[in-house]
């Protein structure tokens, strides 16, 4: 089972930008000198790296060089960490009991997420998961450009073998289409940007309002159907 995290684990503070929007503006500003270039790039269900070479190219920057990249993802992850402490994550649902119930019932669970490896720790352990995931199960932004990259490195990572059936659990239409693009199963939550009919339109196998225990039943129905 592999997890995103905005927008499926964990949500901002509900007053405004979430601590990696506003640490992403402030990073983009800082580097480029241009104001306000968050508001102009799409977040949800992008990779950093995606989001980074974005913000660049719309401060001017056509081809933005892996070390242009690289200094803005950086600065990034040194602002994400100071705005943790006073805009925290909140939980979605009940994530713990649901990834516990999934792990009780012999699920290898990990993450998938467009975050580098640092900034999805520092949103891990700013809404209180950090003790629910082996960081070093999972694929993450500086894994790979594309969701499809990091999902498969994160399988692998989970399943050395490559023998288990793998679910991926999202809330964005770049999750279900990575999880198609590897051959994956996919838990769409609705509790992200997207409402259910368009997570269901673009191929998610199920579509739940959010992560509960009762996604254990989901996942054994789904894999006696594979």
């Amino acid at each position: 089972m592999l997890f995103d995290i905005d927008g499926t684990l964990v949500t901002g503070p509900g007053n405004g930008p979430s601590a990696g929007v506003r640490a992403m503006g402030e990073s983009s500003r800082a580097v480029t000198g241009v104001g306000e270039l968050h508001t102009r790039v799409e977040f949800a269900g992008r990779t950093d790296l995606q989001i980074a070479r974005d913000l660049l190219t719309q401060a001017g920057n056509p081809s933005p060089s892996p070390a242009d990249v690289q200094k803005l993802i950086d600065q990034y992850v040194t602002l994400l960490e100071r705005w943790v402490q006073t805009r925290r994550y909140r939980t979605i649902g009940n994530v713990r009991e649901g990834v516990i119930a999934l792990r009780v019932a012999g699920a290898t669970v990990g993450l998938g997420t467009g975050n580098v490896k640092r900034g999805a720790e520092a949103k891990l352990r700013s809404a209180g998961l950090d003790d629910l995931f082996d960081l070093e199960l999972g694929g993450y932004g500086d894994d790979g450009d594309s969701r499809e990259e990091l999902l498969r490195i994160g399988a692998r990572r989970c399943d050395p073998t490559g023998a288990l059936p793998v679910i991926v659990v999202g809330d964005t239409p770049h999750d279900v289409r990575a999880a198609r693009a590897i051959g994956a199963g996919c838990i769409a939550v609705h509790t992200g940007s997207y409402d259910a009919r368009a997570l269901a339109d673009c191929g998610a196998d199920v579509v739940l309002p959010c992560i509960e225990p009762s996604i254990v039943s989901v996942v054994r129905a789904m894999l006696m159907l594979r």
